[in-house]
Parts: structure tokens; sequence; C-alpha cells
């Protein structure tokens, strides 16, 4: 009985903090979108609104694109509403933390 309490607790805490991970606070807001597609490369930079910071783990969506029939010319820029979801305290972390790790070993691989 007790090994049976043991492995229904450990559950119980597994999707705790599956959940607690995935967990997702959504904020709106106006951005200017500023993209440059070349032959060579392809740039997109979103001058945010100052009420919206976008941290490790978070999610951002452009939600509205230009009608370019497929080609842009060269640099664009346009207004678009945006949405930023905000990741959880426990995903920014271990984002955070496994990103310095991976850090480190492209800095200290020969």
């Amino acid at each position: 009985m007790r090994k049976l309490l043991v492995v229904v607790l450990l559950g119980v805490a597994g999707v705790v903090l599956g959940r607690w991970y995935r967990r997702e606070v959504m904020h709106e807001g106006d951005a200017l979108v500023h993209l440059q597609s070349e032959h060579e490369h392809f740039h997109l930079h979103v001058d945010m609104p100052p009420e919206l910071e976008i941290q490790p783990g978070d999610t951002l969506h452009v939600l509205n694109v230009p009608q370019s029939y497929g080609q842009t010319p060269g640099e664009l820029t346009y207004p678009s509403r945006v949405r930023l979801y905000k990741a959880s305290w426990l995903k920014r972390n271990l984002i955070k933390r496994s990103s310095l790790a991976e850090i480190n070993e492209l800095v200290e691989h020969p």
C-alpha cells in the first residue's frame, strides 16, 4: 500500500510540474515589423510596445503579414498586431540554464 501511495504522489507531482511548465499567459499589442528579404538572407525585426518584453521561453506571433505574393521588395516596414505568449517561471529558468550549458559547450569545445 505504501509503494502505491508513493507512485500516485510521484504521478501527481509529475502532472503538476508538466502543467506548470506548459502554462502560458497571452498579451497582445501593436508593433512595427521590419522585414528584409534579399537573395542571400532574410531578417525580421519587431519593434515591440514598451509594455511587452520578450524573455527566454516566450513566443511571439506576428498576426498581420503584407500582401507580397511570395516576393518582397528588399526592405518592408509595416504595422502589425502581435501576440506574446509569456512562458512560466519554470520553463523560463530551465531554458536559461540549458542555454548557458550549450554556450559553455561551444566555448569549451576545442
